[in-house]
């Protein structure tokens, strides 16, 4: 697990970032990462979420925020990372899991380095400290205290490693990449003469005397306007070396060799004492294209790169030519990074770079042949000493290049056919090479991914195009594009260079467009930069079974996919069966274009894949292009069965077992389902779309997948009303209801409901109204509908009874049970639940056998069976523990308190452990009936204990809830409560 508090706090585990919530639980989680392994107190983390001024909540809402960070990071630690204990709230985490912990780390090894005269070991430690900062140290957390001091050390410190690497990349001879990177961090540190004095240094040894003058007068006259003081002798020094032409005076310290730069190459390689001067011949050549200006990012790519290229590479033969191949998506700037690299490695190749362009897409594909003679006209191979044959032209090749130092770039290679006549056989030399495709078949190549950018780095690309104050101005716009460019340099270039061109237009305007999915691709086009054109070059290579499953990708409604989608598009089989070799050699292929990726492992360890955002625009604008819609209807429809299949089977192993691989498997496609089902329904796909949510309901409601239900039934209720399919109307305003009955929206559920059984009973359509009448009496009997919840849920148990079905009849029976515990009919409540207990023994659900034996419980404990009732809770949190049901395990901690408290007032402080467990969980889970019983129970035993202020607390809050959930006789008891307590 990482925890990174170098920019916005995050916690990051298996490779994607935790969701913390809102701003108190990341500051929280701030506080306790300042003291990380040591207890920090409730009143300590009060003082700093809330700056001095906590309110009365504040013990409470801390607790509900740990509760909150340690089910996220725990689960994905698999172990006990937040404790609570006497001394207060502990985080536990490894000094390497906290980027902070690693920064000041690696500044010290890296100024020891620096000591020790090691500038290239010191540039690469610096080089990683500064790449952990993502932005502000903690960032969108508010700063108080201890948090304020700590804040202001990291920046400072910050800024001094800055000083630090760059002084080490002068030592190294960097000086012109260092140029533009010094005069920024002087325009926001200008007060800071070190810096001063390193832009100058770096600006006289490029060459520029006269910038390093004028840097000189900019950094006197600030330093006069502010501070009011005259330069330091460090600076007056570099100033009079400067005017008097002095080397000695601006040099550092002599450099040691590094894996980049040799500087001063001797006229002989002492490493080849037999080859000839440098002068001979052609030699020194470069080839290499012009270094692209505004390149940004990649540094920790292009050092692995540069150490895996190194002749000096120790962990090589000094006789084998290291090979290294750069591959990604269509782009993804793989010959921009080539390009740079290239350019950064010419001291290290000083005999020569030798670049080759092998792209087919402008023409016929170039023979081996052909490029090894102008490669062998290049360095000085007269053509009438050419041979004819390719490989005495690859031999001859070889010989040239044997006892030299020099570096072969071949850009866009299609496959390794076009690579085994281009390798030359000398240890001094090295293939650099740029490929769409994944090429395995190299041996002993070093296969290197270049990923798209991230945000900042694809923010500083839009700055250096089109200008920081244009972004600036509209950080949300700003946003937007950078989501609709997907981190691919070309898109990002594409729409800089628009904005750059169209500088009257806001940038609103240009993400507006880019949020179009159709129309994405079409609007990153600028002069000869086209993204479009990029994909279709990797596309037009696929053999048709590949390119029509790519295809198919662009109609799935999200770019993570499992393998049996594509087995569905191929076969249109729905079952079970793993994907057999045909598939898996079509996802193969698509992966060695670069067009898919490998993701990872679900948990029934079947491989997912993603396809990137544009591709799968491309793939969308293919499948319009080449499909009929009779065609693309099919495909859609193929991949909706599949779900059907699967969703029904995984919801009765749910309900059955609560296998905690079908939670997994259920919490894992969660976003795809609910993604699914709002495109099937947008398409015309209403009638499986009905299905799915159908088949999720209970799912829903068991796993809290609350606003992705909502969201799944309103589309499915838009289009069926669209359509108007009365049945699936009367469908999705029931899972509506439902839903709304969990999220508290008690009035909204209730026109749902009554709509949804009317035009079911109208259809005919039995059990699923008497289902909808059970859920509709739940919700009612709370709210003092107790006469019309009683009508439906007798009706209810009649029907479901009548038709056979057990699970539905143990829900009636359960609902009646509750309408007459409601009633103060208690001993027939108890007699109707036993009946529900022995049915759910009978269905042998675990969940549904749960939630009979709580029901029982809560009406055992008021006709005071407390040994039975105490047996029937322990049986219902095993259950509930069982299938992972965090609702019903609250509902039995809250029900366990109210046991305790009614079996013995006098010990009244044994009811707050479970209590409190219930209103932590409620609070998580957003479940606001469950958060205002707890607080009228806690009201109860503070007010058993005597303790009549924070009684008054827990009844107001208990109150407030109960009003916004409309359930009048719980405010009628709650406001005798408060009465009693003097409130």
């Amino acid at each position: 697990m990482e925890f990174r508090v170098l920019g916005p706090v995050e916690a990051v585990g298996v490779g994607e970032t935790l969701p913390l919530g809102g701003p108190k639980p990341r500051t929280l989680l701030a506080a306790l990462l300042l003291d990380m392994n040591t207890a920090v107190t409730a009143d300590r983390l009060c003082e700093m979420l809330w700056a001095g001024s906590p309110p009365a909540s504040a013990h409470a809402n801390v607790r509900s925020y740990a509760a909150g960070l340690r089910r996220v990071l725990n689960a994905a630690s698999g172990g006990d990372r937040l404790s609570h204990g006497r001394q207060g709230y502990r985080l536990r985490a490894q000094p390497d899991e906290l980027d902070l912990r690693l920064f000041d780390d690696l500044a010290a090894r890296g100024r020891a380095a620096m000591a020790e005269g090691d500038h290239w070991s010191a540039a690469e430690r610096l080089r990683a400290a500064l790449g952990l900062w993502r932005g502000a140290a903690f960032d969108g957390v508010p700063h108080h205290s201890a948090l304020h001091v700590e804040v202001s050390r990291l920046e400072e410190s910050r800024i001094a490693v800055f000083e630090d690497h760059a002084a080490a990349r002068i030592a190294l001879g960097e000086y012109e990449e260092l140029v533009p990177e010094l005069r920024a961090q002087t325009a926001v540190h200008p007060l800071r003469e070190r810096l001063w004095g390193l832009l100058i240094t770096a600006q006289y040894q490029c060459g520029r005397a006269g910038d390093a003058l004028h840097s000189y007068a900019r950094a006197r006259r600030t330093l006069r306007d502010e501070l009011g003081l005259d330069p330091g002798t460090e600076l007056r020094r570099l100033h009079q070396a400067v005017l008097a032409r002095d080397l000695s005076l601006v040099t550092g310290p002599p450099p040691r060799s590094s894996p980049i730069r040799q500087l001063d190459p001797p006229a002989q390689d002492p490493a080849h004492p037999g080859a000839g001067p440098r002068s001979a011949g052609a030699w020194p050549i470069c080839q290499l294209p012009t270094l692209i200006a505004d390149f940004v990012g990649r540094e920790k790519l292009l050092g692995r790169a540069a150490t895996l290229l190194a002749p000096s590479n120790a962990r090589r033969p000094p006789t084998v030519v290291p090979v290294v191949i750069l591959t990604g998506l269509p782009g993804v700037g793989k010959t921009a990074a080539a390009t740079h690299l290239a350019h950064r490695l010419r001291d290290t190749f000083p005999d020569g770079q030798l670049y080759v362009q092998l792209d087919t897409a402008r023409g016929p594909r170039r023979t081996s042949a052909a490029v090894l003679a102008d490669l062998l006209l290049s360095i000085g191979v007269p053509g009438s000493a050419i041979p004819a044959a390719e490989s005495q032209r690859a031999a001859l090749f070889r010989s040239k290049l044997a006892d030299r130092r020099v570096l072969v770039v071949l850009d866009d290679v299609m496959d390794t056919s076009q690579v085994q006549y281009l390798l030359p056989g000398g240890g001094g030399c090295a293939v650099l090479i740029t490929s769409r495709a994944r090429l395995a078949a190299i041996p002993g190549a070093h296969l290197l991914d270049v990923e798209p950018l991230d945000d900042t780095d694809g923010r500083t690309l839009l700055d250096r195009i089109a200008g920081t104050r244009r972004f600036a101005t509209e950080p949300e716009a700003t946003e937007h594009l950078l989501v609709g460019c997907a981190g691919l340099p070309l898109a990002l270039r594409v729409a800089g260079a628009r904005l750059a061109g169209s500088p009257h237009r806001p940038v609103r305007w240009l993400a507006e467009r880019l949020a179009d999915e159709q129309r994405r691709l079409g609007e990153l086009r600028a002069g000869d930069l086209a993204m479009r054109a990029c994909v279709a070059t990797a596309y037009h290579g696929l053999a048709p079974d590949a390119a029509r499953v790519f295809r198919a990708l662009g109609l799935i409604p999200t770019g993570e996919f499992p393998s049996w989608i594509p087995a569905v598009i191929m076969s249109g089989v729905a079952g079970d069966e793993e994907p057999d070799d045909s598939v898996d050699d079509i996802l193969d292929a698509l992966i060695h274009a670069n067009l898919i990726r490998a993701h990872h492992v679900d948990p029934e360890g079947r491989p997912r894949y993603r396809i990137h955002d544009l591709l799968r625009a491309y793939a969308a604008e293919r499948a319009a292009e080449e499909e009929s819609p009779a065609r693309r209807r099919e495909i859609v429809g193929r991949v909706l069965d599949g779900w059907l299949h699967r969703v029904p089977a995984a919801r009765e192993r749910l309900l059955r077992t609560g296998a905690d691989a079908a939670t997994a498997w259920l919490e894992y496609e969660r976003p795809a389902l609910a993604a699914t089902v709002e495109y099937a329904a947008r398409s015309g796909h209403g009638e499986q779309a009905s299905e799915l949510v159908a088949a999720l309901d209970d799912i829903c409601h068991q796993c809290s997948w609350l606003d992705d239900w909502e969201r799944m039934a309103q589309a499915v209720l838009e289009r069926a009303s669209a359509e108007g399919d009365r049945r699936r109307i009367a469908m999705a305003q029931g899972s509506l209801a439902r839903a709304g009955v969990g999220r508290g929206k008690a009035h909204e559920a209730m026109r749902w409901f009554v709509s949804a059984i009317e035009q079911l009973d109208a259809l005919g359509e039995r059990r699923q109204a008497a289902y909808l009448r059970v859920h509709s009496s739940f919700a009612i009997a709370d709210r003092g509908m107790t006469e019309d919840a009683y009508t439906d849920a007798s009706a209810a148990v009649a029907v479901l009874s009548e038709l056979g079905d057990l699970r539905g009849t143990v829900l009636a029976l359960r609902s009646l049970g509750a309408v007459l515990f409601q009633q103060r009919r208690e001993a027939e409540a108890a007699r109707v639940l036993e009946r529900a207990l022995d049915a759910a023994e009978r269905l042998r659900q675990p969940l549904a056998l749960a939630d009979a034996l709580q029901a029982l419980a809560v009406t055992e404990i008021m006709i005071g069976r407390y040994p039975a009732a105490a047996r029937h809770l322990d049986r219902a949190l095993i259950h509930y523990r069982g299938v992972r049901h965090r609702p019903g395990e609250a509902y039995a901690h809250y029900t366990i308190g109210r046991l305790r408290l009614a079996r013995a007032p006098e010990r009244a402080d044994e009811a707050f452990g479970p209590l409190t467990q219930a209103a932590e969980m409620f609070s998580e889970l957003g479940e606001r009936r469950g958060e205002a019983l707890t607080a009228f129970m806690l009201g109860r035993a503070y007010a058993a204990l005597g303790d009549r202020e924070r009684a008054r607390g827990s009844f107001g809050a208990a109150l407030a809830g109960f009003r916004a959930l409309r359930m009048p006789d719980w405010e009628t008891r709650t406001r005798h409560e408060l009465g009693t307590s003097g409130g």
